[in-house]
């Protein structure tokens, strides 16, 4: 699933993950400024938390 433009995603980068603000959205693909004032976080799962708090999406553990 694509972000939309605004929305936060995250992605790896070296052995942490880094939280993303979506720019733009093409039918190729997309592109997202880091969110500098955001912590790296250490697991996907910690990230994927807080980038579903950043968006207002109730969160689930799986």
């Amino acid at each position: 699933m694509k972000p939309k433009i605004g929305q936060y995603y995250y992605a790896p980068r070296g052995r942490f993950f880094r939280i993303f603000q979506c720019d733009h959205v093409s039918e190729t693909g997309y592109t997202g400024t880091p969110v500098m004032t955001e912590n790296l976080c250490n697991t996907a799962e910690q990230a994927r938390r807080r980038v579903y708090q950043l968006n207002g999406w109730n969160y689930k553990t799986r």
